[in-house]
């Protein structure tokens, strides 16, 4: 069985990185995506700001592996707009053995303020899965500073596809909410 994610339009896939692929580093990707996006967009955008957006593309295209992630993509709908990153894992079942989706989603990480929000998901081509939306500190250097995160657990068979983000920008989340759901519904299973 293999998982495939046909993201839509707006969102960008961050490639593998290192010697024979097309770039060896996340900030010569970064360099060359931010390039053609300013291409496409039409703008003239000072350097601060074409800089702005390389550095932010290469933290995101380089932090991938370190977070444990198998892929990530960038939701960038246009030039200016904040890019919002999510981070996809394919875990084995046997890892999680019988735990529901929500919980694979990490609707029981004990540092939550609050109870997880749990939405059970049912995509377009059948994937059930759970989306789980939670609020806890950022970490113990800032416990003030709340942190939404979002995860949906997708079951894909003998695995569970893992999509997730986080902010500190909650309202900013709700207006990146349909596009995230956009995203998990581009995930599509095939048999081999």
């Amino acid at each position: 069985m293999s998982v495939y994610i046909e993201y839509p339009a707006d969102w960008i896939g961050v490639p593998a990185f290192g010697e024979g692929e097309v770039f060896a580093t996340p900030a010569a990707w970064a360099t060359a995506l931010s390039d053609e996006l300013i291409a496409e967009s039409g703008v003239a955008p000072t350097p601060e700001a074409r800089q702005s957006l390389v550095n932010a593309l290469t933290m995101m295209g380089t932090g991938t592996r370190e977070r444990g992630a198998s892929a990530s993509y960038i939701h960038y709908p246009h030039w200016g707009s904040t890019p919002e990153l999510v981070d996809v894992l394919l875990i084995e079942r046997a890892t999680v053995g019988d735990s529901p989706a929500h919980e694979v989603a990490g609707s029981g990480e004990p540092d939550l303020l609050r109870p997880a929000t749990i939405t059970d998901i049912v995509t377009a081509k059948g994937l059930r899965g759970s989306l789980v939306i939670r609020h806890a500190p950022m970490d113990e250097d800032a416990p003030h500073v709340v942190t939404l995160r979002a995860s949906c657990a997708l079951d894909v068979g003998d695995d569970y596809l893992v999509l997730g983000t986080a902010t500190t920008d909650l309202a900013a989340f709700e207006a990146f909410r349909p596009s995230f759901l956009a995203l998990i519904e581009s995930v599509t299973v095939s048999e081999d």
